[in-house]
C-alpha cells in the first residue's frame, strides 16, 4: 500500500486546501495570454477562458489522486514511472521537461514587452538586451541559493495581484456608468466565428498551468479523500471566475481589435477605463505595467528552480542524463539544470515568439496530462481503498485525460510534427542511454544522502501561501 511520509501532520482543512489551488494557478500568466484571445475569437474569448477552466479542474483531479496514493517529489513523472515503470515515466518526464523548459523562455520576451511602456525608445537589440539580463539575474540568483523572506514574498503577490483587483473593480465602474460603450465593445460576440475556438483554449489554457502544483502537500490536508476534492472544485471555480472577470474587463474597455493588437492588453485596458469614468489613464497603465514586471520577474525566478528539481529527480532515477544531479558544491543548488535552461533560453528568445512558445508548452503539457491521467488509473486499480469522494471518478479521469489530448491536438500541425519528433528522439535516447543512466543512478545511491544535505536551500523555498495555511496544532491528529 501506498505509505504516508513520516513525520507529516495532516494540518490542512478545506478552507486552506482551496487557497493553495488558487495561490497556485493564480500567477503571472494571466499578465501575458489576458486577452490573447481577442485575436481568435473577438469577446467571444470569454468562452474560451470558462472551457479551459473546466479543462483544468478535470485534468487536475488526476494530480490530486495520483498524489494522494503516491505523495513524492517529481509530480507527474514520479506517478507515471510507479503506475507503469520506468519507460512511461520517461516519457511523462520529458513531455513535462519539455513544456516546462519551453515556458521558460516566454518570461523574459513577457518582460520586455511590459518594461516598453516606461522605457519606450526600446529598439529590438535593447530589448533582446533586457532578456538576456533577466535570464543571467534570475540563473544567477537560483545557482546562489538565494531566497526571498516570507515577508517580501508576501509583499510580492499583493503586487501580481492588486492590478488585476483593482483593474476588476474600474470595469464594474465603467459598465454602470457607460453600459452603452461597454455593450458596443460586446458586440458583435463572436466577431471571427467559432474556427478558432480550439487554438484559442490552447494559449489560453496556460494561465491555468500550475494546479499539479497545489497537490504536492496532499499528504498534509486532513480527511483528504473528501476534503481535497471539494477544495479543488471550489478553488478551480473562484480561479475561472478570476480569470473570466480580468478577461471581461478587456472586452469591455476597448474594441476586440484595439485589444488583440496590443502587447500589453491589460495596461492598455486599465488606462481606458479610467479614463471612461474621469480618472486619469496614466496612473492605471503605470500600476499595471509594473505588477506585470513584478509579477513576471518573481514567477520566472521560482518556474527556472523547478524545472530544474523536476530534470534532478529525473537523473537521480536513472531516467535522465546523470549530469542533471550534479549539485552546486557550494550552494547545493541544481547548477547543471539551471545552466542549461539559461543557455537555452538565450536562444530560444531569438528565434521563437510568444504565442508559438505558449502553443508549443501546451502541446507537451497536454501529453503530459494524458499519461498522468492514464498512471491515476492504474493507481486507482492498485489501490482502491484510496479513491476520492468524486462520483464517477474513474469517468472523470477518463475525461481528464481526453482533455489533454485535446490541448495537444489544438496545435498547429508543424508543431505537432516538431513535438512528436521530440517525443520519438527522447525515446531514441533513453532506448541507448536509458541504461547507463540507471546504472549510474545505482552507483550514486551511497550518495543519495550526502546529496540531500547538500540541497537544504532548494527545499526550503515554499509559496508565502503553503506558509500561511499550514497549521501547528498541538493536539495529536487522529487521522495521521
Amino acid at each position: 500500500m501506498a505509505q504516508e511520509r513520516p513525520g507529516v501532520r495532516r494540518q490542512l482543512g478545506g478552507f486552506d486546501f482551496t487557497l493553495l489551488v488558487i495561490g497556485a494557478v493564480v500567477g503571472a500568466d494571466i499578465y501575458i495570454v489576458g486577452a490573447v484571445g481577442a485575436s481568435y475569437l473577438g469577446p467571444a474569448q470569454l468562452v474560451a477562458w470558462l472551457i479551459s477552466g473546466v479543462l483544468a479542474a478535470l485534468i487536475a483531479l488526476a494530480f490530486v489522486q495520483c498524489a494522494l496514493i503516491y505523495p513524492k517529489v517529481g509530480g507527474s513523472y514520479a506517478y507515471a514511472h510507479a503506475a507503469y515503470g520506468p519507460l512511461v515515466g520517461f516519457l511523462t518526464g520529458w513531455a513535462l521537461y519539455a513544456g516546462a523548459w519551453i515556458g521558460l523562455s516566454i518570461f523574459p520576451q513577457a518582460f520586455a514587452n511590459y518594461l516598453v511602456y516606461f522605457v519606450p525608445n526600446l529598439s529590438s537589440t535593447d530589448q533582446l538586451l533586457v532578456e538576456v539580463l533577466l535570464i543571467a539575474t534570475v540563473t544567477i540568483i537560483n545557482l546562489a541559493g538565494v531566497r526571498a523572506s516570507a515577508r517580501i514574498n508576501d509583499i510580492l503577490t499583493v503586487a501580481r495581484l492588486l492590478p488585476i483587483l483593482l483593474l476588476i473593480g474600474a470595469a464594474f465602474a465603467y459598465v454602470a456608468l457607460r453600459p452603452q460603450d461597454a455593450v458596443q465593445h460586446l458586440t458583435p460576440f463572436a466577431p471571427l466565428g467559432w474556427n478558432q475556438l480550439g487554438p484559442a483554449i490552447l494559449i489560453i489554457f496556460w494561465a491555468y498551468a500550475g494546479f499539479e502544483m497545489a497537490v504536492l502537500p496532499a499528504g498534509e490536508v486532513r480527511q483528504p479523500r473528501r476534503t481535497i476534492p471539494r477544495g479543488l472544485v471550489a478553488g478551480m471555480i473562484i480561479v475561472t471566475a478570476f480569470y473570466l472577470l480580468a478577461s471581461f474587463s478587456t472586452v469591455v474597455a476597448l474594441p476586440w481589435r484595439v485589444v488583440a493588437a496590443s502587447p500589453r492588453p491589460l495596461t492598455d485596458a486599465f488606462g481606458a477605463l479610467l479614463a471612461g469614468i474621469g480618472l486619469p489613464a496614466r496612473s492605471g497603465q503605470t500600476v499595471m505595467s509594473l505588477g506585470g514586471l513584478i509579477s513576471i520577474a518573481g514567477v520566472y525566478e521560482v518556474a527556472t528552480l523547478t524545472v530544474a528539481r523536476l530534470s534532478y529527480a529525473m537523473a537521480a532515477d536513472g531516467v535522465f542524463p546523470s549530469a542533471f544531479r550534479r549539485v552546486h558544491p557550494k550552494f547545493g543548488t541544481p547548477s547543471t539544470g539551471i545552466l542549461f535552461q539559461a543557455a537555452s533560453a538565450l536562444l530560444v528568445v531569438q528565434l521563437v515568439g510568444i504565442t508559438d512558445l505558449i502553443a508549443g508548452s501546451i502541446f507537451f503539457l497536454g501529453l503530459c496530462y494524458v499519461l498522468t491521467a492514464l498512471a491515476a488509473l492504474r493507481l486507482l486499480q492498485r489501490f482502491p481503498d484510496r479513491a476520492l469522494h468524486v462520483p464517477a471518478l474513474r469517468w472523470m479521469l477518463v475525461l481528464g485525460g481526453l482533455g489533454g489530448a485535446y490541448l495537444s491536438l489544438q496545435a498547429p500541425l508543424w508543431l505537432i510534427a516538431v513535438g512528436t519528433a521530440t517525443i520519438l528522439a527522447g525515446l531514441g535516447i533513453f532506448s541507448w542511454r536509458g541504461g547507463g543512466w540507471q546504472t549510474m543512478a545505482e552507483r550514486l545511491t551511497d550518495l543519495k544522502r550526502v546529496e540531500q544535505d547538500r540541497l537544504p536551500r532548494v527545499g526550503q523555498h515554499q509559496s508565502w501561501l503553503l506558509r500561511f495555511v499550514r497549521r501547528q496544532p498541538r493536539l495529536k491528529d487522529s487521522n495521521r
